[in-house]
């Protein structure tokens, strides 16, 4: 049977009183979080606020909360640290956009911890357990990386079925990111209540269920009639999850079902363009009610792996493993080879027409981006 972990009381409903008039109501809760130390987190365990009960007097180890630039909230224990970056962390070049993300474990120094929140310098980033990352915007010349969270158990991928209409090869390719770096991947499908009942739906359930049969999670959710709320919240209890999605789909409504509390801003989608604005305009992570935490990013409609080889990305596609061992070549990419297995399914039906393609326009950018920068 496994142990119980010894649990520490966050406090609630205090505010910092200056700086980015951050209110620790976000960041600070009446639910127990495990007091395990920060770099030994059991999978699928929430280890944020954890002791550590080495740290001299004038350094702590904390977890980022939120990152902007050079300066971080983190938590140490159930104390919420304003912070910057040590400057030596900031020479030279760098291959991320931001050293230190919100689910980095750091080291700091104190400043003073008399203020209020108290401050400090981030003197070091410990070594991650995972991460999920993609290629910063195009205008970076396809040599940066933007991580957008570190040390989380799942990846929550919010679509809306209608309104605006889903991005399958925007959860083809986030996946893929979650294969690499063994994260749990779940799909929330919200705006189900748009879908009419009979073809329309089964339709949709159609496509959505294959991820499911390939072993991930998958939801089905309206935040208006409250519809996979309950198992949406049971799902991200006790851990730390990365919830992604395009603006406009409905994360943040579906938090604010989940949580009230959580006061997350709402936007409608524009009759123009048929796509939501960015109400989150950072990823920061809040603490929820039953325990576990969430970051909520802000709206991403594209997303490019960072740094992955082309004959590497067939292997984290779990539907093509099976088929993939008929291939006559070992090096096959599923495209132009005879007596291909993966092919051969697809013509049988077995691996749907839409993710053959899905995995060969990933292919395709892959080796367009190999060709221009080296593979980033």
């Amino acid at each position: 049977m496994r142990k119980r972990e010894k649990y520490v009381t966050l406090e609630s409903d205090e505010k910092l009183t200056h700086g980015h008039g951050i209110n620790k109501t976000q960041i600070r809760s009446n639910h127990a979080i495990p007091a395990v130390r920060l770099h030994k987190r059991s999978p699928g365990r929430c280890a944020i606020g954890a002791r550590d009960e080495k740290a001299v007097a004038a350094q702590h180890e904390g977890i980022v909360i939120r990152s902007t630039g050079g300066h971080s909230l983190v938590r140490v224990n159930d104390t919420t640290w304003r912070c910057e970056l040590r400057g030596k962390l900031k020479k030279g070049p760098r291959a991320a956009q931001t050293v230190a993300v919100v689910g980095d474990r750091v080291r700091l120094t104190v400043i003073d911890a008399n203020n209020e929140p108290p401050s400090g310098v981030i003197e070091e980033v410990l070594p991650r357990d995972n991460k999920i990352s993609r290629l910063a915007a195009r205008r970076s010349g396809g040599q940066v990386e933007q991580v957008l969270m570190a040390n989380l158990d799942q990846v929550v991928a919010v679509q809306s079925l209608r309104e605006p209409a889903p991005q399958k090869s925007f959860i083809d390719r986030l996946m893929v990111a979650a294969e690499r770096f063994d994260v749990k991947g779940v799909l929330v499908l919200n705006k189900v209540d748009l879908v009419p009942a009979g073809p329309e739906l089964a339709a949709e359930q159609k496509v959505w269920n294959y991820f499911q049969e390939l072993g991930y999670t998958v939801i089905w959710a309206s935040a208006e009639t409250g519809e996979g709320t309950e198992e949406m919240r049971n799902i991200l209890t006790d851990r730390i999850s990365l919830l992604i999605g395009a603006s406009g789909v409905g994360k943040s409504t579906l938090l604010n079902v989940i949580q009230p509390g959580l006061r997350l801003r709402v936007n409608e989608v524009t009759e123009k363009t048929g796509l939501g604005k960015h109400t989150t305009t950072r990823t920061e992570l809040f603490p929820l009610r039953d325990g576990g935490f969430i970051a909520d990013s802000p709206g991403i409609r594209g997303f490019d792996p960072w740094d992955m080889e082309p004959l590497a990305v067939r292997d984290y596609f779990p539907d093509f493993q099976e088929p993939g061992q008929s291939c006559h070549y070992r090096t096959c990419m599923h495209r132009d080879e005879p007596r291909c297995g993966v092919k051969d399914a697809v013509v049988r039906g077995r691996i749907p027409v839409r993710r053959h393609g899905a995995y060969l326009a990933l292919l395709a950018d892959l080796e367009e981006r190999k060709a221009e920068v080296g593979y980033r």
